[in-house]
C-alpha cells in the first residue's frame, strides 16, 4: 500500500508538471509572428537530450545487474541489434515502421502500469498494449493532416503513405479505447486498482490525448515522452540503483548516466553532420527516426527484464 501511495504521489507530481508544461507551450505557440516548426524545435530538443536520451543510458546497468553476463557481451548484442534494425529501415522501411509503433506502444502501456501489478501476466500484457495503442493511434490520427504534409515534402516518408490509413488507425483507436476502459474497470472490479486509480489513470489518458489533438505531433508526443514516460522510468531506475547500493545520491546517478548519454549525442552529432555535408543522402528527420526506432527495440527487452527484475526482488509492493 505505500509503494502504491509513493506512485499516486508522483503521478499527482507529474500530471501537475504535464498541465504547467500544457499551458505554458500552447501560450508559446500563440504567440503572433512566431513559426511553429521552430518553436517546436527549440522547446523539444532540450528536454529530449536532458531527459529522454539519459533514460535508456543506463540499460547496460540494468541488464547486467544479477545476470552472468559481461558489459562487453551486452554492449555487442545491443549494438548488434540496432545495427539489424537499422539494416531493416533500408530494406523494409514499412515494416521497421509498423514493429517501431508497435513496440514503443507496449513499452509505455508497460512502464506507466507495471507498479500495480505483483507480475506480467497475460491479461497484464494485452492491458499494456491496449494502452499503449491507444495513445500512438491518437497520436498519429489525430495528426494525419501534418504528416501527410512531411510525407510530401520528404521522399524517404513517401513509403509510409500506405500505412497511414486513417480507417485503419480509427479502428484501432476505438477498439484499444474501449479495451483499455474495459481493463480498468476490470481491474477495479478485481480490487487490483482503486477508485482513486482508475480516476487518476483516466485523468492521465485524457490529457495524453487532449495534448495529442492540441498539439504539434513533435511537441505533443514530446510534452508525454519527457514528462509522464522518461521521468517515471529514471525515478524508478533511480530508486532501485541507490536502494540496492548500486548509487549513494543523485550525483552519483547523473555520473552513471552521463558516459552513454554523451556517446548517444556524439553519435547523433556525427549523423546529422553526414547529412548536412551531403555524405548521408537522408533528411535529418528521417535519420532521427531510424535512430530512437534502432536505439528503442534494444531498450524495450532491457526495461522488460528490468520490471522482471524489480518484482523478483520485491521492489513494487500492493498498489
Amino acid at each position: 500500500m505505500e509503494c502504491g501511495l509513493y506512485f499516486l504521489g508522483t503521478m499527482s507530481k507529474e500530471i501537475f508538471i504535464f498541465c504547467a508544461s500544457l499551458l505554458i507551450i500552447l501560450s508559446l505557440l500563440a504567440i503572433p509572428g512566431g513559426e511553429p516548426v521552430t518553436a517546436q524545435l527549440f522547446i523539444c530538443s532540450p528536454f529530449i537530450f536532458l531527459l529522454g536520451i539519459p533514460h535508456g543510458a543506463i540499460d547496460n546497468v540494468l541488464y547486467t545487474r544479477n545476470k552472468r553476463v559481461k558489459n562487453t557481451e551486452f554492449l555487442i548484442v545491443y549494438s548488434s541489434i540496432v545495427l539489424l534494425n537499422v539494416a531493416l529501415w533500408f530494406i523494409l522501411p514499412e515494416i521497421a515502421y509498423v514493429l517501431f509503433l508497435l513496440i514503443s506502444a507496449y513499452h509505455f502501456g508497460q512502464s506507466q502500469f507495471t507498479h500495480h501489478f505483483k507480475g506480467q501476466k497475460i491479461l497484464h500484457q494485452v492491458f499494456f498494449m491496449s494502452w499503449g495503442l491507444c495513445i500512438i493511434s491518437a497520436l498519429i490520427l489525430f495528426n494525419l493532416s501534418e504528416l501527410e504534409l512531411i510525407v510530401k515534402s520528404y521522399d524517404e516518408f513517401a513509403v509510409f503513405e500506405s500505412v497511414h490509413y486513417r480507417p485503419i488507425f480509427l479502428s484501432v483507436f476505438i477498439v484499444s479505447s474501449l479495451i483499455t476502459l474495459t481493463g480498468l474497470i476490470f481491474l477495479r472490479y478485481k480490487n487490483v486498482f482503486s477508485n482513486d486509480t482508475v480516476i487518476i489513470e483516466l485523468l492521465v489518458l485524457g490529457l495524453i490525448l487532449f495534448s495529442f489533438y492540441l498539439m504539434p505531433i513533435i511537441i505533443g508526443f514530446t510534452l508525454y515522452f519527457v514528462i509522464l514516460h522518461s521521468l517515471k522510468v529514471l525515478n524508478e531506475e533511480y530508486r532501485y540503483l541507490k536502494k540496492t547500493g548500486v548509487i549513494q545520491s543523485l550525483t552519483s546517478f547523473v555520473k552513471l548516466l552521463t558516459p552513454f548519454s554523451l556517446i548517444s549525442l556524439l553519435g547523433l552529432f556525427l549523423l546529422f553532420g553526414l547529412i548536412h555535408f551531403g555524405i548521408l543522402k537522408i533528411s535529418f528527420g528521417y535519420c532521427v527516426l531510424i535512430m530512437i526506432s534502432s536505439i528503442t527495440l534494444p531498450h524495450v527487452f532491457v526495461m522488460d527484464k528490468f520490471y522482471h527484475l524489480l518484482f523478483t526482488t520485491k521492489f513494487y509492493g500492493q498498489s
